[in-house]
C-alpha cells in the first residue's frame, strides 16, 4: 500500500484535476490542503485497528464528499449550489485513494481492499501491483527505512508528472480567471 505522501499527492492531483478554478491563491491553498488530507484520510482506520476495511469503499468517498456539501451549506447558511463541484472533487480525492491500494502491493491479510464497500464486503486488488508496500516495522530499522524510502520514489516518479501536469493547468486557468475579473481588461 502507498505512502501517506503518495496517497496526499494523488489526492491533491485527483481534487485539482475536478474542482473549481479560483483566482485567490488563498482559496487554491485551501483546496490543496483539504485535497490532500481527503486522499489520505482513508488510513485513519489504522487507529481503529480495520485497515483497508469500508474506509476504502466507493461509499465512504461518497460520504467525505457529502459530509464537506453539508460542513459548506451550514457554513454559507444554506447556499450550495456552487459547492457541488468542491464536493465531487473531495470525493474524487478521496477515492484516488482506494485507487493507489488497490494498485499496491498488500502484504497484511485479508489483502486487497473493500473497493466496492457498502454494494460488496468483497477485497478486491489488482494484480499490477504498481505501487510498493510501505512498511510499518518500525523495528527492522535498516531495511524498514532503505524499504519505505524506494517506496517512496517509485511513488514520486509515478505520481509528479500528472500533478505538474495538472497543478501548471489550474494555475493557467486561475490566471485567465483573474485576469477576466481585473479591471481594465
Amino acid at each position: 500500500m502507498p505512502s501517506p505522501l503518495g496517497h496526499a499527492l494523488a489526492g491533491i492531483t485527483a481534487g485539482l484535476a475536478v474542482a473549481p478554478s479560483s483566482p485567490d491563491r488563498g482559496s487554491r491553498l485551501r483546496s490543496v490542503l483539504l485535497f490532500g488530507a481527503a486522499g489520505a484520510a482513508a488510513d485513519l482506520d489504522l487507529i481503529a485497528g480495520a485497515h483497508s476495511g469500508p474506509t476504502h469503499g466507493i461509499g465512504a468517498a461518497i460520504a467525505a464528499g457529502l459530509l464537506v456539501l453539508a460542513l459548506r451549506a451550514v457554513w454559507t447558511r444554506g447556499s450550495v449550489a456552487p459547492e457541488w463541484r468542491l464536493a465531487f472533487a473531495v470525493s474524487a480525492a478521496y477515492a484516488s485513494h482506494s485507487v493507489l491500494d488497490w494498485l499496491g502491493t498488500d502484504t497484511s491479510p485479508p489483502i486487497g481492499i473493500m473497493a466496492l464497500w457498502p454494494f460488496t464486503d468483497r477485497y478486491c486488488e489488482s494484480s499490477l501491483h504498481v505501487f510498493s508496500a510501505i512498511s510499518r516495522r518500525y523495528w527492522l530499522m535498516p531495511e524498514f527505512l532503505a524499504g519505505n524510502l524506494a517506496a517512496v520514489a517509485r511513488e514520486l516518479v509515478i505520481l509528479l508528472p500528472p500533478f505538474a501536469l495538472v497543478w501548471r493547468w489550474k494555475e493557467r486557468r486561475s490566471s485567465q480567471l483573474a485576469a477576466r475579473r481585473s479591471p481594465g481588461s
